[in-house]
């Protein structure tokens, strides 16, 4: 086998080679002035990110430690027509607004089907109100009372509008689901208003927070925002709500001082 043999000799002479490249450094940091301008025009078209999380807030404790809400629902004998003397017709049974015991027991689809919605208003000025939310409560949940439906079995229990709203039991439209957050909408105060869904006729029946045979100057002639809102007051650091009275700035909801709604009659 051939082979080139090559031997190289030191000299003094400098041992590197000079290749001239052009070293520029304009483009150091395009890719995050690209990023930094994409976020920018981001927010110019859809705006900055908001903080819609939800969060449930459930109903303080009153001073005996009871964390439960009572809510009574007053229906008229509409068997009986409102006139200017009519006193006391008022009555925390479903068979006063219509329904008969059987369809109550039975639970019929015009009972179930019905229910009580209260609305979440940020203001009791009907003239420039938001609703924000609203809460159902079924008729399915609530306290009994008993009744015949016949000669031939024995007394029945039927479902009432009273119901008593806890963290156990009855606990649909206990807790208020509201924004966590109050930089979108800081409102921590809404008036409420209950209305009922009477499935039979299709028909919500607006409700009042005292009976009309006793709202002044007269039953039908009145100030709306004293007797169609409850207060309803939010507290963000504790994630609860409290009741208070419009007529009196109390809180209620207690058992000795239940939230009331008495069916309102048109005259």
């Amino acid at each position: 086998m051939n082979a080139n043999r090559i031997k190289i000799l030191k000299t003094e002479l400098e041992q590197f080679v000079n290749i001239p490249i052009n070293m520029q450094w304009d483009f150091t940091g395009k890719d995050d002035a690209i990023d930094e301008y994409e976020v920018s025009i981001i927010d110019q078209v859809i705006g900055p990110a908001s903080d819609f999380e939800i969060a449930r807030f459930s109903h303080n404790v009153f001073q005996n430690q009871d964390t439960g809400i009572n809510y009574e629902f007053y229906f008229y004998d509409d068997s009986q027509p409102i006139t200017a003397n009519t006193v006391g017709n008022w009555n925390i049974s479903y068979l006063n607004n219509g329904f008969t015991a059987e369809e109550i027991y039975y639970y019929s689809k015009p009972f179930t089907k019905s229910f009580f919605k209260l609305d979440f208003y940020d203001t009791a000025d009907e003239r420039d109100q938001q609703i924000y939310l609203s809460v159902i409560l079924p008729v399915q949940q609530g306290l009994t009372q008993t009744v015949v439906i016949s000669p031939l079995v024995p007394p029945v229990d039927i479902k009432k509008p009273k119901m008593v709203l806890d963290y156990l039991g009855d606990k649909e439209g206990f807790f208020v689901y509201w924004l966590r957050s109050r930089d979108f909408i800081d409102v921590d105060t809404f008036y409420v208003t209950a209305k009922f869904f009477d499935a039979r006729l299709g028909v919500f029946k607006q409700m009042t927070n005292t009976r009309q045979d006793l709202i002044t100057p007269t039953k039908f002639t009145f100030n709306n925002a004293d007797y169609f809102y409850y207060k309803y007051s939010l507290n963000y650091a504790t994630k609860t709500y409290e009741v208070f009275s419009t007529s009196t700035n109390l809180r209620v909801g207690d058992g000795l001082s239940p939230i009331k709604w008495y069916e309102y009659v048109n005259p």
